[in-house]
């Protein structure tokens, strides 16, 4: 899983002057997606508004898997925790060369690790308004993703070796309105790091990522939420990062000089029917 180090680690790795930069270029931005604010500054400039997430105990996402080629180890519909979250994780059972996983990460502090501020607004900007889009590009999205795996390859406790992403790749795809960005690449890792952090073993696989961002409610608990839905407390949303990654191994071995193998053009075919059933549910 090439997003475990964060995942594992973000807490440790946060420092006060980033915190201290992220808070103050996030501040006006978070407050401006507030319902009432965000809404009337959208509107107001013509752009396309997202729709807000209620996480509730109904799906906020879909992946419909057949359990006959698929191993589910975990499939989690909805989430209330401003936190990252693996929403879904699986093995194809004929060969386990293909994963899935489903990551949600609400952007923010807890995000910090893997994205910079100013790429964090960047992501939100690009999927809240087609004006934005067509400014960014998808290829802006792609540089934003490669930046935060190069930080676990920069990172000695991270299983990423290498990474190979090119950012002009990227394509974007529409389902039911929704916008979403499609992103092929290849990693190179350890497949077991011991407790002396030598790397034991390697590993390439291709991935396919489809990224999305929705706006979730901000409630802390299902209580908080009840409150917001009732009109007793006020409506807060954040701004929510969706990325879905399909896998293949390409080759392992026990020695730390693998050959290096390029992925073909029918490998990413394949995982980009997988990713297809991939949306987020408004």
């Amino acid at each position: 899983n090439i997003w475990k180090i964060w995942w594992d680690g973000h807490d440790g790795q946060k420092n006060f002057l980033c915190c201290l930069t992220f808070l103050n270029l996030s501040f006006a931005l978070f407050l401006s997606r507030r319902e009432s604010g965000h809404h009337a500054l959208l509107a107001a400039s013509g752009t396309l508004v997202l729709k807000p997430l209620v996480s509730n105990a109904e799906s906020e996402w879909e992946c419909k898997l057949d359990k006959k080629v698929w191993t589910i180890a975990k499939k989690q519909e909805s989430s209330i925790r401003i936190r990252p979250e693996t929403m879904l994780s699986a093995t194809e059972i004929s060969s386990e060369k293909r994963e899935i996983k489903l990551l949600k990460i609400p952007l923010g502090r807890a995000a910090l690790t893997s994205f910079q501020p100013e790429e964090q607004i960047d992501l939100s900007r690009f999927f809240s308004s087609r004006t934005e889009a067509e400014r960014l590009t998808a290829a802006r999205i792609a540089e934003i993703y490669r930046h935060s795996l190069e930080r676990q390859v920069a990172n000695p406790e991270s299983p990423l070796l290498n990474v190979a992403l090119d950012d002009k790749s990227a394509i974007t795809e529409s389902r039911r309105g929704r916008r979403y960005v499609i992103l092929d690449y290849k990693t190179d890792g350890c497949r077991k790091i011991d407790e002396d952090g030598a790397c034991l073993g390697r590993s390439s696989k291709a991935v396919t990522a489809v990224l999305t961002v929705s706006l979730q409610s901000q409630a802390r608990t299902l209580e908080e939420q009840r409150r917001m839905d009732n009109g007793e407390m006020e409506q807060r949303y954040i701004d929510t990062l969706w990325v879905f990654q399909v896998s293949e191994l390409l080759i392992k071995g026990r020695d730390n000089d693998l050959p290096s193998r390029v992925p073909d053009p029918n490998t990413y075919s394949a995982l980009h029917n997988i990713a297809s059933c991939f949306q987020i549910l408004d």
